[in-house]
């Protein structure tokens, strides 16, 4: 009982920590972003009016958004929005901030959970199946495989696809997130795929799962790579360990060794990459999804760059940044139940 307290005292400690560490990077990143906000050339409230408004109608929006209050005032006014999840209006469309991320957020969540399922499913294997055969023919040109994705652009990759696509599958949909003509299905998550599902409609997940196709591969291809070379060099690492020269040597087979014990001291790196990999892609999807225009979240937060739609900008850098700190924190979870000797370590 006493031993199980432990155990359970110690997680709840190694969480705390981690949580307490995000949200003073969640607090510097919202200064930052506030403190970037002011400094960028361009009088917000002019924007919000337009060209052709008069310097006294400029004024009265000034005030009317407290452009005019101390810095003090402005920045705890914006966390406070920021917490309550209200960042304000667009300066552009005069829409609520908020109402347009959560309308095209989904989009982008889709795109990149499928991206690190991706990630996974291919990365992974092939890590270990080049650990397996390390320095033969199959090692070789899954290193050169994983090289080629490492070094080429996302964009680059998306563009080759859809010329590829062009040439020999003449009736694969390029554009979009589904078919013309189609019902949406109007689910609770926003995610075609999840809704399609639970509302039956094959339809929707068929033709969803075809536009996902390749983008969600051009986002993958370079994640493949890197989590393909961690897990082969993990692999070959942990092979040499004692405990695991001792199974092999009991006569224990080696398809057993592999997926029961190597595989699981092999993931924490490629774990880390992921979390690393979600909150990336969460905000450098933007590329991928302009040549598909997929529109989603990513694009919408370039689109605000270039149109000065500071509100827009400030909201587009905290979601992205409460994302990298929530795969962080679920990914420093799992690392933390798979092996427990890194928690403990950090308490001492």
């Amino acid at each position: 009982m006493g031993k199980v307290f432990f155990v359970a005292s110690g997680f709840i400690e190694f969480l705390l920590r981690r949580i307490l560490g995000f949200a003073v990077i969640l607090l510097v990143l919202s200064l930052m972003i506030f403190a970037l906000a002011r400094v960028v050339p361009g009088d917000p409230a002019r924007m919000a009016m337009g060209p052709s408004a008069s310097a006294e109608q400029v004024e009265a929006m000034r005030e009317q958004m407290g452009l005019n209050d101390p810095l003090p005032t402005q920045y705890f006014r914006f966390l406070s929005g920021a917490v309550r999840g209200d960042f304000g209006v667009s300066l552009i469309s005069g829409r609520p901030v908020t109402e347009q991320i959560l309308r095209l957020l989904p989009a982008t969540l889709e795109l990149v959970l499928v991206t690190l399922l991706l990630m996974m499913v291919l990365g992974v294997p092939l890590g270990v199946l080049a650990a397996r055969y390390r320095n033969g023919w199959v090692d070789t040109l899954l290193r050169l495989i994983s090289m080629v994705g490492v070094t080429m652009p996302a964009f680059l990759v998306a563009i080759l696809l859809q010329l590829f696509a062009a040439f020999y599958l003449s009736d694969w949909p390029l554009l979009g997130r589904i078919d013309r003509g189609i019902e949406l299905p109007g689910g609770p998550t926003g995610l075609l795929l999840i809704d399609g599902l639970l509302a039956g409609r094959l339809d929707v997940v068929r033709s969803a799962l075809q536009h996902l196709a390749f983008p969600a591969f051009a986002l993958a291809l370079s994640g493949i790579g890197q989590i393909m070379r961690l897990t082969r060099s993990a692999m070959i690492e942990n092979l040499r360990r004692d405990h695991v020269q001792t199974l092999r040597s009991f006569g224990v087979p080696d398809r057993v060794v592999t997926f029961r014990y190597l595989l699981k001291l092999s993931s924490i790196a490629p774990l880390t990459i992921m979390g690393l990999e979600f909150a990336s892609l969460i905000g450098n999807a933007f590329v991928v999804e302009m040549v598909f225009a997929w529109g989603g979240f990513a694009s919408h937060g370039l689109e605000s760059i270039m149109q000065n739609d500071l509100n827009a900008v400030m909201a587009v850098v905290m979601v992205s940044g409460i994302f990298f700190v929530l795969a962080n924190l679920a990914i420093d979870i799992l690392i933390g139940v798979i092996d427990p000797r890194l928690r403990l370590k950090e308490g001492r």
